[in-house]
């Protein structure tokens, strides 16, 4: 699966900060890089919240201004918001604060500003020129899932279709992340769970794609580790600051494995899902994993080996069954997906991914026809079986 003698790794982000208490690193930074002004993009569920008020006294010479982001996943309608904002405060200082909405959207939102005219002159899933701005940029994650702030892209729905776009550039990658665990302590369970089983996801894909290659591997490999043990401690014990900063760190390490490897069968039918269906991405990946791991599990040789041993498991699809059980995810697609035409419609559309191709076995539309069938069904964290 791997070649050796020819591989791509990609990773533009400078610097990352962890540590509990890392954000009261930020007005440090400010005034190292020479900032003068400040806007601040951040998840909704903080605005005017004790976070924000922080934030602001820690940059308050820079006359921070904040824009809270709605609470769905990215649009069109939402980055223009952001970008409208963006040209009124005229920032060299933008820090987006949240989960993978927050920082998406500030992603594109910024790259507007340097990149006049309509969204969609730099919609490009396998990058497009894009003029870089000269604000310094700062990611801060509050959930470990999408490892967007280490991560060279973004995608945004389109507003009013079912269609999504791809953003990707080295342009667009935040300069610091700050990896802070105290920010996660508040996050309900259910966030916890769907936002960590996207990074297991990121990461295990990452790991058995087809552009895997002697650099992502590791960084998989310790993002499995790491999310193996402490996704569960984290999703019991929401205060367990070594469990929350091990979840951080692991999410970080599979947005950088998959930057360059890229992902696979479970994320084409979530992109798929989120946009004809609006499933939370975390959730949609766990609908989807166990079964996409059942049917690609024959091709995967020796790392099919390692990634059940890692989630103690005699095999990669039930490790995944048991781990989504565990986090209460173990769901129904029946309960987003209603009827027959629907299924079918989700088959076309994930087939129509490029995260297809990079399968370590490729499916026909009928196998993915099943594989979406077999959806329907809780596990119980039991070995899931496709007669494919």
């Amino acid at each position: 699966m791997i070649n050796s003698s020819s591989f791509r790794f990609l990773h533009s982000t400078h610097r990352v900060l962890f540590g509990a208490n890392s954000l009261q690193d930020l007005g440090a930074l400010a005034e190292e890089f020479g900032c003068r002004k400040a806007a601040v993009l951040l998840d909704g569920a903080f605005s005017d919240g004790p976070v924000q008020t922080r934030v602001g006294e820690l940059i308050k010479p820079l006359a921070p201004e904040f824009h809270a982001l709605p609470p769905h996943e990215p649009d069109t309608e939402s980055v223009e918001a952001a970008r409208t904002f963006l040209e009124a405060c005229d920032p060299d200082l933008i820090v987006a604060i949240g989960g993978g909405t927050a920082m998406d959207t500030a992603k594109v939102a910024r790259m507007l500003l340097s990149n006049p005219g309509p969204i969609e002159n730099i919609v490009g899933p396998v990058g497009v020129k894009m003029h870089p701005h000269a604000s310094l940029f700062i990611c801060i994650p509050t959930t470990a899932g999408t490892g967007s702030e280490v991560s060279d892209s973004a995608i945004v729905a389109k507003s009013g279709t079912v269609s999504k776009q791809i953003f990707r550039s080295a342009e667009m990658s935040a300069r610091i992340a700050i990896l802070d665990p105290e920010l996660g302590t508040t996050a309900p369970a259910g966030v916890t769970a769907a936002s960590g089983y996207d990074a297991i996801t990121h990461a295990v894909e990452a790991y058995t794609s087809l552009w895997a290659n002697p650099v992502t591997d590791p960084l998989a490999i310790a993002a499995m580790q790491k999310l193996a043990v402490n996704l569960p401690i984290s999703f019991r014990e929401p205060g367990n600051l070594d469990a929350r900063g091990e979840c951080l760190i692991a999410s970080m390490l599979a947005a950088m494995a998959f930057n360059s490897a890229n992902l696979g069968l479970a994320h084409a039918i979530s992109g798929a899902l989120g946009a004809l269906h609006h499933v939370p991405h975390g959730l949609a990946n766990a609908l989807a994993l166990p079964w996409t791991m059942a049917f690609v599990q024959r091709d995967l040789g020796d790392k099919g080996e390692i990634v059940a041993g890692i989630f103690g498991a005699d095999s990669v699809a039930g490790g995944f069954s048991t781990v989504r059980h565990l986090l209460d995810l173990d769901q129904s697609l029946d309960d987003f997906v209603k009827s027959d035409a629907e299924r079918d419609a989700l088959a076309t559309a994930a087939m129509a991914s490029g995260q297809v191709k990079m399968s370590p076995r490729t499916p026909t539309p009928e196998d993915m026809r099943a594989i979406i069938e077999a959806m329907r069904t809780p596990t119980g964290g039991r070995e899931p079986h496709l007669n494919l």
